[in-house]
């Protein structure tokens, strides 16, 4: 009996020091639906320019600055960027955008922290299909 108790013990002491490291996403989320309207190549990496519409914030565009820069992969790298959106009152917001990005065939995935000029921050996921030029965006709140 006390060999089974140790066991339990230690099995949940394991799965709750697990779930302290998880990390979970709460809050309102803002989707975001777009085009890639130009995308821009060099030696380092490239540009790619979005352009899209989404429930908060209004018109947006977003620039996406890849980098090549994972010595170990051409596949994945970082970036940084810049967003601007007008919403239908004609309210500004800007942000800031810097993360990771990775590529399967021709979907991107980028992970982003944005910070934005009315305060809030977000987590973005970020999922670009080069081949029909779609983006799909979900915004998470910090």
């Amino acid at each position: 009996m006390r060999i089974i108790f140790k066991k339990l013990t230690i099995l949940l002491l394991t799965l709750s020091s697990l779930m302290a490291y998880g990390f979970d996403v709460t809050g309102e989320r803002i989707n975001l639906s777009g085009k890639i309207t130009s995308t821009s190549l060099t030696n380092t990496g490239g540009v790619i320019d979005v352009v899209s519409d989404n429930e908060k914030y209004g018109k947006t565009w977003l620039t996406y600055n890849v980098k090549l820069d994972n010595p170990n992969s051409s596949d994945q790298g970082s970036f940084q960027g810049r967003a601007l959106a007008i919403n239908n009152d004609g309210s500004r917001a800007s942000a800031s955008r810097q993360g990771v990005w990775s590529r399967d065939g021709h979907v991107y995935s980028f992970y982003s922290l944005d910070d934005v000029s009315d305060g809030n921050q977000y987590l973005c996921i970020t999922t670009m299909n080069l081949k029909d030029d779609t983006v799909e965006m979900r915004f998470y709140p910090r």
